[in-house]
Order: structure tokens, then sequence, then C-alpha cells
């Protein structure tokens, strides 16, 4: 064992991923760096012990699995005994709020914060990285020669990112309960409920009937399901970068989601891995579209904003919900938004509006209605404010009608 400590000493030296050797029943014996001893659940390490012994791996034949969040972790099996675990780590930068999320169920309580700092410092990884970082540590430890080949990817510790659970809360938080606006154009409609990072919007858009069917790419069902994930992928990808998502964190992350559709041969997991993976870039791209210091206070209500645009507010009913006085929210919201809450609730306004006059064939006034507008001419009056142009004006040139 004390060869093996020296290796994974000398390797987490040489490039900074984390290591730790476990025993069969997921007690950590040593880590690099040290301080993810004993602040990790054993029954995190016991979880993905257990998917390297249902896939029947071993010594010169190690697993990498994908865990929530886009994570990996690697196991290697040094001896029959002892495992090394290698990560997490992720082929794109997390923030400190995701990374406090996952660490919750994984990470004790009292060290969650030194979970999030070590993993903020750790490189970022793709998964042929990995995969070549793992050959090495393998051979060097076993002195058998591997390839990239004898490394199996499964996507089991967690098996897709958004649970039924998961998914019904959201579709229960949506505000269109009824779903009275379904896009007339499904891929317009995904695309852009992406690009305004509006997951309220993109549920009922995506699992409503596209109305029409895929072509033919593959006379093979499953090779055609692969190909129809690649370019729903493709699209998607644009309309996150089109939505302020950095260009290489969404082309990373649709790399890896179609590393994760490679390895998965259900066609139940593959439908349910196209809706995670829309409602991963929409939450991304809604991220990176506020300002990087936001206060969870103010978090809390552009939550509430977002939830109850449709019905009339003010800033007495949001002052209670945030349990902070009207000035003072009023000025911290200005100071870390950039507007004042007034007008981002009508830029929020207008952009649900521009969506539905370029979607849907809700009349004019059902829109206003719809918005809480008093009358329709002021709806109008502000729409024209906003973009230039009437809202007949701009839903004739966009959809010619």
């Amino acid at each position: 064992m004390e060869r093996i400590k020296e290796i994974c000493a000398r390797f987490y030296t040489a490039m900074p991923i984390p290591l730790a050797l476990v025993k069969p029943n997921g007690t950590y014996v040593q880590s690099w760096p040290e301080g993810f001893l004993g602040i990790v659940r054993p029954e995190f390490a016991s979880l993905v012990l257990e998917d390297f012994k249902l896939q029947k791996r071993d010594a010169l034949h190690p697993l990498i699995s994908y865990v929530d969040n886009g994570f990996f972790v690697g196991v290697i099996q040094p001896e029959p005994e002892l495992f090394i675990i290698v990560g997490l780590v992720s082929p794109f930068r997390h923030s400190q709020k995701e990374l406090v999320e996952f660490g919750g169920a994984a990470i004790l309580p009292d060290h969650l914060q030194i979970f999030v700092t070590m993993l903020m410092s750790t490189p970022v990884v793709t998964l042929p990285q990995l995969k070549s970082y793992m050959c090495l540590l393998t051979q060097a430890v076993t002195q058998e020669l591997l390839t990239e080949d004898d490394i199996l990817f499964i996507d089991s510790v967690s098996q897709i990112p958004y649970s039924a659970e998961k998914l019904s809360h959201a579709r229960f938080r949506q505000r269109e309960s009824a779903n009275p606006h379904a896009a007339t154009n499904y891929e317009n409609g995904v695309c852009d409920a992406i690009t305004l990072g509006r997951t309220d919007l993109l549920i009922p858009r995506i699992t409503a009937a596209p109305g029409g069917s895929v072509g033919m790419m593959s006379p093979d069902a499953m090779r055609q399901r692969r190909y129809s994930f690649i370019s729903f992928a493709t699209l998607i990808t644009r309309a996150a970068i089109r939505g302020g998502l950095p260009e290489e964190t969404a082309f990373l992350l649709s790399d890896l989601y179609c590393q994760r559709m490679d390895s998965l041969t259900s066609p139940a997991a593959m439908d349910q891995l196209v809706l995670g993976m829309a409602m991963d870039f929409c939450e991304k791209v809604a991220e990176s579209r506020l300002p990087q210091q936001v206060s969870p206070v103010v978090q809390k209500a552009l939550s509430y904003i977002t939830v109850h645009l449709h019905e009339p507010f003010g800033m007495e009913e949001l002052s209670q919900y945030c349990n902070l006085c009207r000035r003072s929210l009023t000025i911290r919201f200005q100071k870390e938004v950039g507007m004042t809450v007034g007008e981002y609730v009508q830029r929020e306004k207008m952009e649900e509006a521009v969506f539905l006059l370029r979607h849907t064939a809700t009349s004019l006034p059902e829109i206003a209605a719809y918005l809480n507008y008093s009358s329709q001419s002021y709806f109008t009056q502000q729409f024209k404010k906003y973009t230039g142009e009437t809202p007949e004006r701009y839903r004739r040139s966009r959809v010619g009608r």
C-alpha cells in the first residue's frame, strides 16, 4: 500500500485531480488533497464502488461513472481490497452555488465549504483527458499497459440529471398551468425558451407533441435516436449561446450529453436524457443572465417575480416575501441587478410578450390581460417603447400574420 500511496501523491502533485484510497466498504484510507479525508459520506464512496462491482470491472479494467450536474468519478482497483477513487472532476467550471447544491448529498454538513473550495481549485478535465490520466495511473500501480478502450464509461451513479420528482416539481412551478400558449413551431419554441433561460416556458413546449416527425436518418431505431439527439443537442447549444452562455461551456456541455447518450441502451432513458439536457441548458442560461454577485435575498426576489409575472403584485408583497423592508430591498435590488424592480418586471413582461407574439396565435387583448396590463392600448405603448414597433407590426414582420 505504501508504494500506491507514493504513486498517488506524485500524480496529485503533477496534476491536482482529487484522489482517494478507499476500502471496499467505502471507508477512506488516505486522500489527496488531505482535506477530502473524512468529509465525504462513506455511502457515496460505497455507491461508486458498487457500480464498479456491478459492471464486473477489475484491476485492468477501470470504471468512469457520470455523477449528477456534470461531474465524472473514476475507480481503479490496484489491489483486491483497495480502490482508488479519481475525482470528482468536470469538463467545465461550476458556480459556487452549484457546488454547494451538489455537495449537500455527498459531503458531511460541517465540511461543505472545504469541499467547495477544493473543487473550485480542481482543474477542468474532459472525459478523454480523464481516460488518459486513469490509463497512466493504472499502469503505474499495476505495471500493466492499458488503453482508453479498457475503461468503461457508464451513466448510472445518477441515472438522469432530472428525476421524475424534480421534473414534476418544475412542472408544478410553471405559471402556465393549463399551457394556453403552446408554441406553433416546436423547435423554435423550445430554442427560444432556452435562449431566455425560462424553464417555466420550456417544460410545456418540450413535452408537447412536435406536430411532425424527424426525418429518417437510419433504419436502425437506436441509431436513429442517437442521430436525432445529436441534431437536437446542436440546436439547443446554439440557442444557449444566443442566450449568453459562454461558447466553451455550451460546447463542453453538449459533448458531455452526447457522450452520455452514447452509453445508454434504453429508449426510455434516452427520452429522459433529452428532457434533462434541455432543462440543464436552460437553467445555466438563466444563471448566466444574472449578475455574478446576486445575494440570496435578491435571488429570492427574482424568483418571485418570475413565478408571479402575470399576477398583480407590488413592492409591499415582494418585500414581505423577501423578509426585508421596502426601502432596503429597493436599494439592494437596483445595486445588484442594475435596474429598479419596476424596470426589471417591465423587461420580463416584454420578453414574454415577444415570445407569445412570435410563437402563438394569442390575441393582443389576451396577451395584455395575461401580462396584467390595464388596457391593450397601454400594452401597445409599452411594447413600442421596448421594441420600437407596435405588437401588430412586430408579429406581422416576424411570422407574417
